[in-house]
């Protein structure tokens, strides 16, 4: 993971040592990771629930295991991905770190052109959608960057 990307991420998700629940109503903790829908490690869950919070050292740990998932699933999406510029890139790691491949997978019109790499047509089609109205600061950040790459 990019050191741009990895204080991109903490910038749009926070960096919390105890639980909160997120805009969706899932048990969150560290930067952005969902353990409502996703199992921590063993001894991250022990220390949680013993001290009710987690360390610096397990919050990166989750970070990194969570970017490793999300680049996965943006590889599965965007087979080119690895071509695409590094902000482009950053850009849709960070969009599907915080969607999901369920969720990401059905913005099938910004899907489309993506891969076809129409870049500005990509993101108009992105702040089109009700995340871009959820998330209006995030998505102004991404959709800049996959516009002008």
């Amino acid at each position: 993971m990019t050191e741009s990307l990895r204080e991109m991420l903490i910038r749009h998700e926070g960096r919390r040592h105890r639980p909160y629940k997120c805009t969706a109503g899932k048990w969150t903790i560290g930067v952005g990771f969902n353990y409502s829908d996703n199992p921590l490690p063993t001894d991250i869950q022990e220390a949680l629930t013993k001290k009710g919070e987690i360390t610096d050292e397990m919050i990166d740990r989750l970070l990194d295991m969570s970017v490793r998932h999300a680049a996965a699933d943006a590889h599965v999406l965007f087979p080119d991905l690895d071509s695409y510029s590094p902000a482009r890139k950053n850009a849709l790691i960070d969009w599907m770190f915080q969607l999901g491949f369920n969720t990401a997978r059905k913005f099938t019109t910004s899907v489309r052109l993506i891969k076809e790499q129409k870049w500005k047509e990509a993101a108009n089609a992105m702040r089109q959608s009700q995340w871009a109205k959820q998330t209006p600061n995030r998505a102004k950040e991404i959709t800049k960057m996959v516009e002008e790459g």
